[in-house]
């Protein structure tokens, strides 16, 4: 598992309103890990940082350990600490704490569900739970595969990605 320290996005957000306005999603909470929404934080500087993250593009914000993510954590202001696995089978056999799963884009970080325009087809968002996620991985593979078929030329939707979002304890 791997860990992003997030800034919070939800009911206490002054664009709350307008965004579940935008969307037309009703939510109660956002456990979504989209990247504009709810950006990633960490930004690996030092060598401690970069012993401690995910060497690859677009990952460079994933840490790879839940201690160091908590021993940095008090730097940031408004944040939040998630657990997260990126989830290739049906096979995949989920941990405690499990939020549910979200669809991100082939750059790692925009979520297809809480950020793909309003959905004005419906193809999905009846899908969505209360907290911006699938709960249900195969329902999550049919949206997966749904979106990189009927969208195949969009570089977002093209390589799109389960990930599990877990909560952490911090």
């Amino acid at each position: 598992m791997y860990y992003k320290i997030i800034e919070y996005f939800g009911p206490k957000d002054d664009g709350w309103e307008k965004y579940l306005e935008w969307r037309k999603l009703k939510l109660s909470s956002f456990d979504s890990i989209d990247g504009i929404l709810r950006p990633d934080l960490f930004d690996p500087k030092a060598t401690e940082d970069w012993n401690n993250c995910v060497n690859e593009d677009y990952k460079l914000s994933l840490i790879t350990n839940l201690e160091y993510a908590k021993s940095i954590f008090h730097k940031y202001k408004n944040a939040a600490i998630v657990g997260v696995e990126i989830v290739n089978s049906i096979e995949y056999s989920p941990e405690k704490l499990l939020l549910g799963f979200d669809i991100i884009d082939s750059y790692c970080s925009v979520s297809l569900l809480t950020n793909w325009g309003n959905d004005e087809e419906n193809l999905f968002s009846s899908k969505v739970q209360d907290n911006g996620l699938i709960n249900d991985l195969k329902c999550a593979l049919e949206v997966r595969n749904m979106l990189r078929d009927k969208f195949a030329e969009d570089s977002h939707a093209e390589n799109c990605q389960i990930w599990a979002v877990y909560k952490t304890i911090t």
